[in-house]
């Protein structure tokens, strides 16, 4: 038994490559998702949750598991009540990730990463490196993962992901969790 472990992890293997994709089939898809958007580390301090919604592009080439993956999205973060603030940070982010992922089974797992463009507008918030009504651009990076799940020629997608926005004084950082079709 032993000796054919090996071997039939081969054949599996083999299997599953010949029939990687990123992220649903080959080709240009397009989708859109929304869910809700969590601060993480001091983030946390000064926003509560929030929102988001977005729009995305995503290119597959065929027979190879990694695809490109263009976002664009809209966040909003309500200050918190600990922050002693009523404002809220408005975040719209235009993303650009590569994408690895499987397609040999209903559902498909897939892990992304890329970087972004960000524009930040805090109003009213004591957000560090921030006064009010501050509007900044800015860039970061971005890495998540998600399940893809066919529904005929539409697929379903659940993901998170993880953003981190270089500011002046501070990292501005928070995770949306979606859920999305894509066509």
């Amino acid at each position: 038994m032993r000796r054919l472990r090996l071997p039939l992890l081969g054949v599996l293997f083999c299997l599953l490559a010949a029939g990687a994709h990123a992220q649903g089939t080959s080709g240009l898809h397009v989708g859109f998702e929304g869910g809700i958007s969590y601060p993480q580390g001091d983030t946390k301090d000064f926003f509560d949750q929030g929102w988001n919604g977005g729009a995305l592009l995503v290119w597959n080439p065929p027979v190879f598991p990694v695809g490109l993956r263009v976002d664009g999205s809209y966040h909003k973060l309500d200050a918190s009540d600990n922050a002693g603030s009523i404002g809220s940070a408005k975040i719209l982010a235009g993303t650009a990730d590569v994408v690895v992922g499987f397609r040999a089974i209903l559902l498909k797992p897939y892990f992304f990463g890329g970087v972004g463009y960000y524009r930040l507008d805090f109003s009213d918030s004591s957000f560090p490196s921030t006064s009010n009504d501050d509007t900044q651009n800015e860039t970061g990076w971005n890495a998540g993962a998600g399940v893809s799940i066919s529904l005929r020629k539409i697929d379903l997608i659940v993901e998170a992901r993880y953003h981190s926005i270089g500011t002046s004084g501070s990292r501005f950082k928070f995770v949306p969790v979606s859920i999305g079709l894509v066509f």
